[in-house]
C-alpha cells in the first residue's frame, strides 16, 4: 500500500501529546502510542490483497496474514465545576476522581466557572490546576455566559475576556470554553477573548443564526433560560454529525465548516450521570441525574455508534459532559463498570483517551497535513 508521508512538523505535534499517526508517521517522527488515523492511498493492483473500510484498514503482514487496525476515536470527559460549596473538600474529591480516571489511563477535561476558579486560588490556595496538567488533564472554562437575552458583542466579548483572563494566568494551556452560547455572535466574542476552541455545543447555540437560516424544527425556536430542557439539549442531534470538530466563522454560520474560520467546534454527546434521565425525562425543567448502570448502557451504545462511524482520513473525536459535577459513594462501582467498559474498546484499538488540549491538537495538526 502506497502511503501518504505527513510533514514532520505534523507527526511531532502529535509526539508531543503523545499520539501517533501510524500510517503516515516514521516511528521517529511520531509519538510511540497508537492513534492510528490512516491516510492512504492503495494502488490498482493492491486493492486484490489490501482493502479499506470506513473504520479499519487491513494490511498484510510479511507471512501473509491480513491484521486490521481500527481507527481509534479520542475521547474525553468535560466536567463542568459549577453549582456546589468550593471547598478543601470538595478540590480533595475532584482530585480522587481524576486519580480514578488515571488508573485507566483516562485523560479529562476540566471547566471551572470563575466562582471554582476564585475558590481554588484562595487565599489560602486550595488547589492549583497545574496538577492536573500534569498528569494528563486539559483545563477550559465553563463561562455560563451568553443566554436567551439579546446582547451587545461587546459586553459579551468583555464578560468572556474576563473568564479568560481569570483563568489563563493559573494554567499552562488555556484554549477552550463552554456554556458561552446564546442570542449574540459568540463565535466572534470568545475568539477576539482568546480561545480558539467551544464545547458542549447545545440547541441554545442556535439563537445566533437567524431564524430563517436555522434548521427548520428550529425557526421558532424559544428558550425559557438557561434550563429549558429542549435548549439544554446536545447540538447537533445526529450522531454522525458529533464526532469530527469543524471550524466556524462567526455565529450566524457555525454549523457549516470554514477552513478559515478562527473557533474550534467539538459538539458533545450527552450528558453522562443524565444520559437515562433526559432520554425519559418530561416535565419542565432538567431532571436530578444519578450515574446508573441505564447510564452506562445508553453510554456505551453511542460510542459504539461513533466507532461504527469513525473515519480514517479525520480526526473522530468524542465526550460527554458531566455537569454540576459530584459523585456519591453509590455512584463510585457504576463509575467503575463504565471506565471498564471503555478499557475494553480501548484494548480492541477502537478508543483513545485524550483531553481536549489534546484533541484540538490533533484537529490542528490533521489540517496542516491535509491539503
Amino acid at each position: 500500500m502506497l502511503s501518504e508521508r505527513f510533514p514532520a512538523r505534523f507527526c511531532a505535534t502529535l509526539a508531543v501529546v503523545g499520539l501517533s499517526w501510524s500510517a503516515g508517521c516514521d516511528d521517529e517522527q511520531a509519538g510511540t502510542d497508537t492513534l492510528t488515523l490512516s491516510d492512504t492511498v492503495p494502488t490498482e493492483t493492491e486493492t486484490e490483497t489490501e482493502t479499506e473500510t470506513e473504520t479499519e484498514t487491513e494490511t498484510e503482514t510479511e507471512t501473509g496474514e491480513v491484521t486490521v487496525t481500527p481507527t481509534p476515536i479520542l475521547l474525553t470527559v468535560t466536567l463542568h465545576l459549577e453549582n456546589n460549596t468550593f471547598n478543601a473538600a470538595y478540590f480533595t474529591a475532584l482530585d480522587t476522581f481524576a486519580k480514578t480516571f488515571e488508573a485507566h489511563g483516562g485523560r479529562l477535561t476540566f471547566e471551572p466557572r470563575d466562582q471554582v476558579v476564585t475558590a481554588a486560588a484562595g487565599p489560602p490556595q486550595l488547589f492549583d490546576w497545574r496538577t492536573l496538567e500534569a498528569r494528563g488533564h486539559a483545563v477550559g472554562s465553563h463561562a455560563a455566559i451568553g443566554g436567551t437575552n439579546a446582547m451587545s458583542l461587546a459586553t459579551f466579548t468583555a464578560q468572556a475576556k474576563m473568564r479568560y483572563e481569570q483563568l489563563v494566568t493559573k494554567v499552562d494551556v488555556l484554549a477552550h470554553i463552554s456554556g458561552n452560547c446564546g442570542n449574540v455572535d459568540w463565535v466572534t466574542g470568545v475568539t477576539a477573548a482568546g480561545f480558539h476552541a467551544t464545547t458542549a455545543a447545545t440547541v441554545l447555540c442556535l439563537l445566533a443564526i437567524p431564524a430563517a437560516d436555522r434548521p427548520a424544527e428550529y425557526q421558532s425556536l424559544v428558550c425559557n433560560g438557561a434550563t429549558d430542557p429542549v435548549c439544554h439539549q446536545s447540538y447537533p442531534s445526529a450522531l454522525a454529525d458529533r464526532i469530527h470538530p469543524w471550524r466556524a466563522k462567526d455565529g450566524a454560520h457555525w454549523l457549516t465548516h470554514d477552513a478559515t474560520g478562527p473557533l474550534v467546534i467539538f459538539p458533545g454527546s450527552g450528558t453522562l450521570p443524565c444520559l437515562d434521565e433526559e432520554a425519559t425525562h418530561t416535565g419542565p425543567g432538567l431532571p436530578t441525574c444519578t450515574l446508573t448502570q441505564a447510564d452506562i448502557t445508553r453510554a456505551m451504545a453511542d460510542l459504539d455508534g461513533a466507532i461504527a462511524l469513525a473515519d480514517p482520513t479525520r480526526v473522530n473525536t468524542f465526550y460527554w459532559v458531566w455537569g454540576s459535577w459530584k459523585l456519591s459513594a453509590a455512584e463510585q462501582p457504576v463509575l467503575e463498570d463504565f471506565l471498564a467498559a471503555v478499557d475494553a474498546r480501548i484494548a480492541r484499538g477502537q478508543v483513545q483517551w485524550a483531553n481536549l488540549h489534546e484533541m484540538l491538537t490533533a484537529f490542528t495538526a490533521w489540517e496542516s497535513a491535509s491539503p
